[in-house]
């Protein structure tokens, strides 16, 4: 069971990413998508990083959050980072991209009216289990929000929507997905996942 269980993490990170949710019940189920890529997990001090990805993420980001007043220079070093710190978690970096993009819209100094902070919108609780000491910190924060959703894939390893929960759980807490038995049935989390999704496509488009 171990080794199915690890099969199917692997197969959920290299690029098994759903283009179309089917509803079944209260549960998104995940329609069959291409294998694209592997990925080899690293320390972040030995990632090489891929500019190509880098500069899909920059490209994403000056065209959708053009009015955001980002610089140029900031784009850069927050998407650098996405590449370097996704990929020592062995997560697709467009993935996080998206992630990071639907939370912050790569704005490292965003700050929720709950007081989630920073690029991946930890909250203090969770910015203190990932040992971040910095949210506002590029690279503190973006080192902390792949380490938790890295946690998370973790957690719902072997399940066919495992991504969806993994989305669901960053959205709501896992204990709110674990009560639900898969992804809640709420409008909330759907639009969420459905972004991130779409701004996959984007990014990888871009």
């Amino acid at each position: 069971m171990k080794t199915a269980a690890a099969i199917v993490l692997v197969l959920a990170l290299i690029g098994m990413f759903p283009k179309h949710k089917k509803r079944t019940g209260e549960v998104y189920v995940p329609a069959p998508a291409p294998v694209t890529q592997k990925y080899e997990c690293f320390q972040p001090a030995n990632v090489i990083v891929d500019e190509a990805r880098v500069g899909r993420i920059m490209r994403f980001g000056q065209q959708f959050y053009s009015r955001r007043g980002i610089s140029e220079s900031t784009m850069r070093e927050v998407a650098y980072n996405i590449v370097k710190y996704s990929t020592a978690q062995c997560i697709e970096p467009e993935l996080m991209a998206a992630l990071v993009a639907r939370e912050s819209g790569f704005n490292p100094q965003a700050t929720s009216r709950n007081g989630a902070m920073g690029l991946g919108q930890l909250i203090p609780s969770t910015a203190r289990k990932m040992g971040v000491n910095n949210p506002y910190d590029i690279q503190d924060n973006l080192r902390g929000t792949t380490m938790y959703f890295k946690n998370l894939l973790n957690k719902w390893s072997g399940y066919s929507d495992q991504i969806e929960r993994a989305l669901a759980s960053y959205y709501f807490g896992p204990a709110v997905v674990e009560q639900a038995g898969g992804v809640p049935d709420r409008s909330g989390v759907k639009e969420f996942i459905r972004d991130i999704f779409s701004y996959r496509e984007k990014i990888l488009s871009s």
